[in-house]
Parts: C-alpha cells; sequence; structure tokens
C-alpha cells in the first residue's frame, strides 16, 4: 500500500504506526520505496523526513539514486549522524557530498577515512575542480584511457596539450608526469598543474625546454581566483 500511495501521503502513514510496525513496514520497502520518501520534501525540509527513518535505511536510500541526488539529500541529516553513516555510503556518494558540504562540514567527513583514503578523494576532488576550471575556459577537456589519476588533455585548434594535475605538489612530480603523458598521447605540448607555488628549478627547467622548442609550462591553481594564471598558461601553449 505505501508503493502506491503519493510519496507525502505515505509519509504520514508511517508517521502513524507504532514504532514496531514502522520499523517491519520500512525493512519492507526497496531503497528505491525508500529514496522516493526521503526525496518527496522540498530541499530543506527533507531532515523530518529522515529522522523517522534508521541509520540503514538512510544508507539504503542514499544507494538507490543519482550520486547527486543522494548528496542532495543527506546534506540535510546533522553532522553527527552524516560522520556515523558516512564510510557506508558508496564511493560516489561520498565524492558528491563533499563537493556538495561546506569547507569546514567536509573535513569532518574526511577525518572519518583513514588517510590514504582520505588523501586519494581530496586528490580525485582537486582534479575535478581543475577540470571545471579548464572548461570554464570552453576548453574540450578529456581523460585518456588508463591514464594514471591526475592526467588528462586539453584539444583545441587541432592542438592537443597534456595534463597533469597533482594535489600537493610543487611542479617536480607533476611536470615529469605531463612530459611523460605528452609523450605517450603524441601532444604537441605539456602543462602541469598543481596547488602549491611552483619550485623555482622548476620554472628554469620549463623555461629552457621552450627555449629548446618544447613546449611545457607549470602554474598554480589552488581555487577559482587562479583561474586567471591558468587560463593564459593554457592559451601560451596553443599559441
Amino acid at each position: 500500500m505505501i508503493r502506491q500511495t503519493p510519496p507525502q501521503s505515505a509519509i504520514s502513514m508511517l508517521n502513524g504506526l507504532p514504532a514496531d510496525r514502522f520499523t517491519a513496514v520500512a525493512d519492507a520497502l526497496s531503497p528505491a520505496d525508500l529514496a522516493r520518501l526521503m526525496l518527496a520534501g522540498k530541499p530543506g525540509s527533507r531532515g523530518r523526513v529522515l529522522q523517522m527513518f534508521v541509520d540503514k535505511d538512510v544508507v539504503r536510500a542514499g544507494s538507490a539514486v543519482r550520486a547527486g541526488d543522494a548528496a542532495a539529500m543527506l546534506a540535510e541529516l546533522p553532522a553527527d549522524r552524516l560522520r556515523r553513516i558516512f564510510r557506508e555510503l558508496p564511493e560516489a556518494v561520498r565524492s558528491a557530498l563533499l563537493a556538495t558540504l561546506p569547507e569546514e562540514r567536509r573535513d569532518d567527513l574526511l577525518g572519518e577515512l583513514d588517510e590514504g583514503h582520505a588523501q586519494h578523494v581530496r586528490t580525485r576532488m582537486y582534479v575535478a575542480a581543475v577540470t571545471d576550471a579548464l572548461r570554464r575556459f570552453n576548453a574540450e577537456v578529456g581523460v585518456p584511457e588508463n591514464a594514471p589519476d591526475g592526467i588528462l588533455y586539453v584539444s583545441a585548434y587541432h592542438k592537443v596539450v597534456a595534463i597533469a594535475a597533482h594535489l600537493g605538489d610543487d611542479g617536480r612530480t607533476g611536470v615529469p608526469a605531463a612530459e611523460n603523458a605528452a609523450y605517450w598521447l603524441r601532444s604537441h605540448a605539456a602543462l602541469s598543474i598543481t596547488d602549491l607555488p611552483v619550485a623555482p628549478e622548476v620554472r628554469r627547467y620549463c623555461a629552457d625546454a621552450r627555449e629548446k622548442g618544447r613546449p611545457l609550462t607549470a602554474v598554480t591553481w589552488a581555487d577559482p581566483r587562479d583561474d586567471g594564471p591558468l587560463k593564459r598558461a593554457l592559451a601560451s601553449l596553443f599559441s
């Protein structure tokens, strides 16, 4: 009966059930059915519905819908409850949540992961942010098949620039990675993008490479405030 009832009416019916009966009904619902109920309210008002269900039901619902929809729903949970279930969520939902939440809540959730996993997530978020920045310049961004993490390419004007985006680097790792990517992509130029200031020796190395006819540049990009230098660095490799 719950499955055939409009979500808001179904929630009212569930609210009127004794606790033991509510638990039995919730257990019998599929993840998709649970998600339909939890997503029924307007954004900003779903917390009341989520409070009705135990953690395992919330996790089941979050696994049954698109990662972005699940993230929008789960972001309305209180911080302590979200922290409690975070590890149980699918990877795609965790990533979407981390991209959605403000920085202080994001750091709180990353603290629930072991350091290696947390660093992997931070790296993926950085590469995704770099990709978004490049696309803000109307660049056609691609990811080579079977490429290592952080390797991208931009194509324009019948040219291709290989890109290595590295978090926590000053170019000493990113530049060799970009050069290697340029070699196996057979691209005409390479660009290293890092969140730390580029080391002086890396700048000298890139300048020397350009003098020898190898288009190579390293640039710092930490957030959208660095879009200008990134856009100029990319444009210089297509000129």
